[in-house]
C-alpha cells in the first residue's frame, strides 16, 4: 500500500513588529476592515493554463484539512500602518481547490475518504508603501511546501513566492491599496505551485517510492487501484481524434455558503480528462470551470461566445455540469447555481437550464449532449433552495431543445447522491465506468449506468435515483 501522503503548505516566516524602512516607520496600526467585496478581495481567479500538468493518474487524493491563519494581520512598512483583516483561510482554502485540480492533482473535502491530507498556515505576509497621493503599495507573499510521511517526518520542502502591486488613495487610509497589492501577490504565487511539484517530483521521495511514470491503461483493462483511488480514476489510453468541443463544469463549494456538492470539482476534472482520452476532443477545445471560475459570467462567456465562436457543423459538443441546481418556486424552472449564484435571488444569479438549451440550440451542430449531475427538486442532495422555500417543487426539466439529447443523474422530483466509497458522485462514477468500458458510446454508458445507480443508491443511501435519458425532438 501507497504511504499516505500528508502535505502542509506554510507562509514563511520573517521579523514581526515595527519596522524602519527608507520610506518611514510602521506607526501604531489600527484594524481596517474588508471594505466590501468578495472575500474582502482575496480571490484566486487563475487567468493563465497551468504551468504544469502532473502524473495525476498515479497521484494519491488529497484530504484537504482545516486552513489556518497565523499571520497577526501581517506587516506593514509605511508612514502609517493599516493592518487588515483578511480572509486567508477561505481564500487558501478555494485556490488549493482549484490550482490543484488544474495541474492535475485531485482533491476531496469528504471526510471519510481514505487518503493524504493537505493543510495550509498562513504565517506572514508584507505589505509597503510611501508618502503621498495615489502612491504604489508592494506586497511579497512567501509559501512554504513542506511534504510529511505516514510517520510525520518531513521528507521534502519547497516555497513559492509571490509579488504584487496595488495603489493607495493617499489620505492617510492605504486599505484598499493594501488589499489590492495582498490579493496581486496572492494571485501571483498560487500559479507557480504546479511547476514547484512537477520539478521537485515530491511523491517521489515518499519511503519505497518508485519514479512514476503515468501508465497507459487500455479500455476495460484492469489496473492495480491506488489507496484513495477508485477505478475510474485511471484514465484510458487516448483514443483517435475527432471534432468535439466540451465545456465541462464542476463546483464544490459556493460563495453564498451554500451546502457543498461533494466531489464536484474533482468529477468535474476527471470528466475533463475522459473528454480528450475517450470522446477523443482535443484539449485546447475543453472548457474545465471549477468552482470560483465557474461564476455566471464564466457560463455567459462559454456558452454564449466561446462555443458559438468554435463550433462547426457536424462537430460534438459536450457539456457536463456537477453542482447544486435549484428551482424557481413560483414558475418550476430548472436553474443551475454558478459558484456566485444565490437561490434566495435565483432569476437575478441562477443559469436557467431554458438559457442552456436556447444556446447550444443555437449551434451549427445537432451533435449536442448535455450531461446534469445535478439535481432540482430543492429536496437535498445536489440542490439547494431559497430560505423559506418548500421542498419538492413540481419541477419542469422534460421539455428538451432539439437536436440536444440531455442524460440527467435523477429524475426531476429525485435528489442525486455522491458515492463517498469510490469520491464521486454516484452517477458520475458510473457514467464514466461505463464510457471507459463501452468507449465513446454515450447511450451505451448510460445503458450501462442507470441500473448501476439505482442499485447502489438504495443499498448505500437508502433512496430513489434512476438516471434519464430526454432527446429533444
Amino acid at each position: 500500500m501507497k504511504t499516505p501522503l500528508v502535505m502542509i503548505l506554510a507562509a514563511a516566516p520573517f521579523l514581526t513588529g515595527c519596522v524602519a524602512t527608507e520610506r518611514g516607520t510602521a506607526m501604531g496600526s489600527s484594524m481596517v476592515a474588508p471594505a466590501g467585496g468578495e472575500k474582502g478581495g482575496l480571490v484566486y481567479n487563475p487567468v493563465k493554463p497551468p504551468s504544469a500538468r502532473l502524473p495525476s493518474e498515479l497521484l494519491p487524493r488529497l484530504l484537504i484539512g482545516r486552513i489556518t491563519d497565523e499571520s497577526n494581520g501581517g506587516e506593514y512598512h509605511g508612514p502609517m500602518g493599516h493592518r487588515l483583516e483578511l480572509p486567508w483561510a477561505e481564500a487558501v482554502h478555494d485556490a488549493l481547490d482549484t490550482e490543484l485540480a488544474r495541474v492535475g492533482w485531485p482533491t476531496t473535502r469528504a471526510s471519510d475518504l481514505a487518503g493524504a491530507t493537505l493543510k495550509a498556515v498562513v504565517t506572514k505576509f508584507t505589505a509597503s508603501w510611501g508618502v503621498g497621493f495615489f502612491v504604489k503599495v508592494n506586497s511579497e507573499v512567501h509559501i512554504a511546501l513542506i511534504l510529511l510521511d505516514a510517520s510525520g517526518q518531513k521528507v521534502w520542502d519547497g516555497e513559492i513566492v509571490g509579488q504584487g502591486v496595488g495603489v493607495a488613495g493617499g489620505g492617510g487610509m492605504p486599505a484598499n491599496g493594501i488589499r489590492q497589492a495582498v490579493a496581486a501577490a496572492f494571485n501571483d504565487a498560487i500559479p507557480r505551485l504546479g511547476a514547484e511539484l512537477e520539478r521537485e517530483r515530491p511523491w517521489d521521495k515518499l519511503p519505497g517510492a518508485k519514479t512514476q511514470t503515468a501508465p497507459a491503461v487500455a479500455s476495460g483493462a484492469s489496473a492495480p487501484i491506488i489507496p484513495g483511488w477508485s477505478d475510474i480514476d485511471l484514465v484510458p489510453a487516448p483514443r483517435a481524434r475527432k471534432k468535439g468541443h466540451a465545456v465541462v463544469i464542476g463546483i464544490e463549494r459556493y460563495r453564498a455558503k451554500l451546502p457543498p456538492a461533494d466531489f464536484a470539482a474533482g468529477d468535474a476534472a476527471l470528466v475533463a480528462k475522459y473528454a480528450t482520452a475517450v470522446l477523443g476532443y482535443p484539449e485546447e477545445n475543453v472548457a474545465l470551470l471549477s468552482n470560483d471560475t465557474a461564476t455566471k459570467s464564466d457560463f455567459e462567456k462559454y456558452f454564449d461566445k466561446w462555443l458559438p465562436n468554435r463550433v462547426e457543423k457536424d462537430d460534438e459538443v459536450f457539456v457536463y455540469f456537477s453542482g447544486h441546481g435549484s428551482p424557481n418556486p413560483a414558475t418550476g424552472d430548472a436553474y443551475v447555481v454558478p459558484y456566485d449564484g444565490d437561490p434566495t435571488f435565483l432569476s437575478e444569479t441562477g443559469y436557467p437550464l431554458t438559457r442552456l438549451y436556447a444556446a447550444l440550440a443555437k449551434l451549427p451542430t445537432k451533435n449536442v449532449t448535455v450531461v446534469l449531475d445535478s439535481c432540482f427538486s430543492g429536496a437535498g442532495g445536489r440542490s439547494v433552495l431559497a430560505k423559506g422555500a418548500r421542498p419538492l417543487v413540481t419541477v419542469k426539466t422534460d421539455k428538451t431543445t432539439a437536436g440536444i439529447t440531455v442524460i440527467a443523474a435523477s429524475s426531476a422530483e429525485q435528489v442525486s447522491n455522491s458515492y463517498a466509497e469510490k469520491g464521486h458522485g454516484l452517477f458520475t462514477y458510473f457514467f464514466l465506468k461505463g464510457l471507459k468500458e463501452k468507449g465513446a458510446n454515450m447511450r451505451a454508458a448510460f445503458d450501462y449506468s442507470k441500473p448501476e445507480v439505482w442499485k447502489t443508491a438504495r443499498k448505500e443511501n437508502n433512496a430513489d435515483q434512476e438516471p434519464q435519458w430526454r432527446e429533444g425532438r
